[in-house]
């Protein structure tokens, strides 16, 4: 497992956690709206950009482990 696979890991427990954090499970609104629903839009918003990190993380992982394995073969 790569430290890039972490990073989805974040949005998700923000997700997961968001029931049992006092500070959005209360009454109140954050620009007009309940607190949990922006905080479970923020951090839904939040997923797509850390996959996108994530899945590049991964393709340029691949091609350097991909030049790497050429060059130990053509020597």
């Amino acid at each position: 497992m790569r430290p890039y696979h972490l990073i989805p890991v974040i949005p998700a427990l923000a997700l997961l956690l968001m029931p049992f954090l006092p500070f959005v499970n209360t009454n109140g609104l954050w620009f007009g709206l309940p607190r949990m629903m922006t905080w479970g839009i923020v951090w839904c918003l939040a997923c797509c950009p850390a996959l996108l990190i994530t899945e590049r993380l991964m393709h340029r992982d691949e091609e350097q482990r991909d030049t790497t394995d050429h060059e130990e073969v053509g020597a």
